[in-house]
């Protein structure tokens, strides 16, 4: 699986897994993880994840729950092409919806935005 396919999937997991977390502060939002280029990292109400690619690129997010059942998450990730250059793309998902910004070699790309209702749906 590519580690884009991951990445997603592993969004859609948080989301969906946060909906149904219980308001106890002392709930930890996700488990421990750091194993051969992958770390989960919980923070109380938030957590720090890094996923890096063999190729050079990475993926880098942190996640806090501000509500019982929302969650906001910051993020960038790059990824290197055989053209020496990379796309960048930071984003950012929370209860307004998605928005994120490309950027590829030197050149910025249309900032793509979902409103909140398709991440529920995509959620479950």
């Amino acid at each position: 699986m590519s580690g884009t396919i991951v990445s997603t999937l592993l969004l859609i997991l948080l989301i969906n897994w946060t909906t149904s977390a219980p308001a106890d502060p002392g709930y930890i939002l996700v488990p421990r993880i750091d194993h051969d280029g992958f770390l989960l990292e919980p923070q109380n109400n938030q957590y720090y994840l890094r996923i890096d690619n063999y190729e050079g690129g990475f993926r880098e997010e942190t996640g806090e729950q501000i509500a019982p059942g929302i969650l906001l998450v910051h993020g960038r990730t790059t990824e290197q092409f055989p053209d020496r250059k990379t796309l960048k793309v930071t984003y950012e998902a929370g209860p307004n919806g998605y928005q994120a910004k490309y950027t590829y070699g030197e050149t910025e790309l249309v900032i793509q935005h979902l409103p909140p209702v398709v991440l529920k749906t995509a959620s479950g």
